[in-house]
């Protein structure tokens, strides 16, 4: 499931990178599983009022497009070392834990406060 739309996007979150509507389509539905998957399905659910599950799709959309850029690049890693003289560049390989921490801090900026992120019990202590 999508959270946003290419009018969010270049609109409310004042996105650039992904040009094509189809290309955000695309990113947005995959956001949409890593949103799903970061607040145990409760997105699916929210009443998005304020327009945060819309803006964190947005944000996690444009990082997934730079991170398939960054796998096109050159060995498929994030630049590790530059050189100028006699040039020279340096990749490493961004681990797949390192891209899912990278996603799920990206999405807790925009979600923080919507208890959509909570996963523990809620618990009432009564004094008496």
């Amino acid at each position: 499931m999508s959270y946003a739309k290419f009018e969010d996007y270049t609109g409310r979150f004042g996105g650039r990178a992904i040009r094509t509507e189809e290309d955000f389509d695309r990113l947005a539905l995959r956001a949409g599983l890593v949103l799903d998957r970061l607040t145990a399905g409760k997105a699916a659910r929210y009443r998005d009022t304020e327009g945060k599950l819309a803006l964190a799709c947005c944000a996690l959309a444009e990082k997934l497009a730079a991170l398939e850029e960054q796998a096109a690049v050159a060995g498929s890693g994030a630049l590790k070392a530059e050189a100028v003289g006699d040039w020279r560049a340096e990749y490493r390989r961004v681990s797949l834990r390192e891209s899912g921490a990278e996603l799920a801090a990206l999405a807790e900026m925009y979600l923080f406060g919507t208890g959509l992120l909570y996963r523990g019990v809620m618990c009432t202590v009564h004094m008496w």
